[in-house]
């Protein structure tokens, strides 16, 4: 039994030039169903073209060798004498070719057996684990090279690690000397991964071109895993920690996890500072019956103890405006990310169309090939050609395969855009109707206002405007209205002349405090 099953929809592997190199110095492959498990090896070549291609080659070719031989007991002790088995043979070989003395690799291997995952790598080639369900990326290897050091004496950051200019000086590789000490486990315990879950192995043609949160966003993604692979080589090509991109060789492995006994991953994660996400192991601190007493008891000191010291509570509010706008935010994030799919996935199927033209013309030649053979009566290399056209057959049926498979799942994901823009329309419509609604219901409150104040005005001005007019209806000592003289004086203080003239022009005066014509 294995952790995953090895198929097209679990398996990526792939390397390619970069954009400076001339040749590639990289190698990898897998076996599945070795004594010890399934094998996956990545290897980064160094010491010149030749002598970087032949030191990844033969360590790659001897750590599968070492481990299909003989089953071993421990899994660590398996992995250790693969690569020490590596080592001697890289050094035997420049013994044998002093033109390429100097000539090294780095490796990382990754062990599936049973339900546990193993891991060893010398150098600065990675593996990282990428949690399915939680959506996050994280190394599970730790660089041995010079900068790795200086990060972990904290003299520099890891994004400046990213940087250095002694980024390439790696302090262990196969083939150097004798004595080797690889890292494995960490304490030698086994990972435990989940199903979902993505182990990558990569060379720094990836890692270094790219930073981490840019791995972790495509491995995220709802694309199979071969096309997330290929956007990976894709944008390690292009460059975004180095301007421009391909600055190295670039070979990745990706491994997906779908037969695992285990509910949640157990691992050790060496990410750095800046990356570093919450422990996934579980505890009391972090358990739902945590939070569910501590909800509990929340509610009860709000009864108990707030509740009764507060006389006048005010009415809980809530922007609930606000809140769709981050809702219809998140769908139009969404939309744009389902949109940026899209593109690639036909981005991806144009590749998988010129793939396809190179394998028929090979098929072309071939047969063209085989009819001249035919006519001259050659019978000369009609076993290599007959291999040929029947490579370039299966690889052109392959390729229709993919391409068929990327038609269905552009199909499928033009689906699901145009959901998300109709979610994304529908939930844009409903906010806008609830935003004028509350419009409405304000409407009439700012018209009470306004008409109040204009009211107040329309009286100041009728009874003479300003201070003047708050005294015009003003009770006397005997409850019947006074009136103020036009003078602006009060009535008690004119002359008797002014008196009579006041009585007899305000003998009944209105309510509303008018003055009587």
């Amino acid at each position: 039994m294995s952790l995953t099953t090895i198929n097209d929809s679990n398996i990526f592997k792939k390397g390619v030039i970069g954009n400076v190199r001339k040749a590639q110095e990289d190698s990898h492959d897998m076996a599945a169903m070795t004594p010890n498990g399934d094998v996956f090896v990545v290897c980064d070549g160094m010491g010149g073209h030749v002598g970087g291609a032949q030191a990844s080659s033969i360590a790659v070719a001897s750590i599968l060798e070492h481990l299909k031989k003989e089953r071993y007991a421990n899994p660590i002790v398996a992995l250790d004498g693969a690569l020490q088995f590596a080592n001697m043979q890289i050094l035997g070989y420049a013994a044998e070719h002093p033109e390429l003395q100097g000539m090294g690799t780095t490796a990382c291997i990754l062990l599936l057996q049973g339900n546990d995952a193993w891991i060893a790598h010398v150098g600065d080639s990675r593996i990282y684990l990428f949690l399915g369900k939680e959506k996050q990326l994280h190394r599970i290897t730790k660089d041995h090279s010079y900068v790795q050091t200086l990060v972990d004496q904290h003299q520099i950051s890891d994004a400046e690690a990213e940087h250095h200019h002694m980024k390439n000086r790696i302090m262990k590789a196969l083939g150097i000397k004798p004595e080797l000490q690889p890292t494995f486990n960490y304490m030698e315990r086994p990972i435990h991964p989940k199903n979902g879950d993505i182990f990558l192995i990569c060379s720094d043609g990836l890692s270094g071109m790219i930073p981490d949160s840019t791995i972790e966003r495509v491995l995220a993604s709802r694309m199979p895993i071969d096309l997330k692979g290929e956007k990976l080589i894709s944008l390690a090509m292009q460059g975004e920690t180095v301007v421009p991109g391909g600055q190295d060789n670039c070979t990745l492995e990706l491994i997906k996890i779908d037969s695992s006994p285990w509910k949640t991953t157990d691992f050790k994660s060496y990410n750095p500072e800046e990356r570093k996400f919450k422990s996934k192991k579980s505890s009391f601190w972090t358990s739902p019956l945590f939070f569910t007493v501590a909800a509990a008891l929340l509610i009860l000191i709000v009864v108990l103890i707030i509740l009764p010291k507060r006389s006048d509570p005010e009415p809980r509010t809530s922007d609930d405006n606000t809140a769709a706008n981050v809702d219809i935010k998140e769908l139009y994030k969404k939309y744009v990310d389902d949109s940026i799919m899209v593109r690639d996935f036909k981005l991806v199927g144009a590749r998988y169309q010129d793939t396809l033209k190179m394998w028929e013309q090979r098929v072309k030649e071939a047969d063209s090939l085989k009819r001249k053979k035919i006519e001259l009566k050659d019978n000369t290399q009609t076993e290599e050609i007959n291999k040929k056209i029947k490579e370039a057959n299966e690889g052109k049926a392959a390729m229709q395969k993919k391409i068929n498979e990327n038609r269905e799942a552009i199909a499928n994901a033009e689906k699901g855009l145009n959901d998300r823009r109709k979610e994304y329309l529908d939930a844009k419509k409903e906010a806008d109707a609830k935003k004028e609604a509350d419009n409405k219901k304000k409407e009439p409150t700012e018209k009470a206002k306004v008409n109040e104040k204009e009211g107040s005005g329309l009286l100041n001005k009728l009874t003479g405007g300003g201070d003047d007019a708050k005294g015009a209806t003003t009770a006397g000592k005997e409850g019947k209205p006074t009136v103020k003289a036009a003078t602006g004086t009060d009535s008690s203080k004119t002359t008797p002349s002014q008196k009579t003239h006041t009585k007899s022009e305000n003998k009944t005066p209105k309510p509303d405090g008018k003055k009587k014509k």
